[in-house]
């Protein structure tokens, strides 16, 4: 798939993400997924699915499954994953995944990270940490 295309993809699944059209996003992402394997629109939009339909748990496992394989955005897909656990109130598992993240430049924000998941979600107050 060539970049321009898989650019204009995403952003249509990610258009039909936010106006709601949650089953309608689901196919591009998953062809986006079987196409380019290896970058992380397809899975973080799949989990953006899940997390949408309120399946917490299914998000959290499909980021998991992708983390380690991903090229260049393991660590993007770790703070989603981190996201998606904490809304799934798996917090000893989000906690985790903050001490691994910790080292990393793109955890430097994970206080307000926290507290936009939570507003996000609406899974109430963040726990201070």
């Amino acid at each position: 798939m060539k970049k321009q295309d898989l650019t204009y993809l995403n952003g249509l699944a990610i258009s039909c993400l936010a106006t709601g059209l949650v089953d309608e996003a689901q196919p591009a992402f998953e062809l986006i997924s079987d196409t380019v394997p290896g970058h992380a629109a397809g899975p973080i939009g799949l989990a953006s699915v899940e997390l949408a339909r309120g399946n917490y748990n299914e998000a959290c496992q499909i980021l998991q499954d992708s983390a380690k394989k991903l090229e260049g955005d393991s660590e993007r897909t770790r703070k989603i994953l981190m996201h998606a656990l904490v809304a799934s109130n798996r917090l000893d598992e989000a906690d985790n995944l903050r001490d691994t993240l910790m080292g990393l430049e793109a955890a430097n924000d994970e206080q307000e990270y926290l507290v936009q998941s939570h507003k996000f979600f609406g899974t109430g107050n963040p726990r201070q940490m």
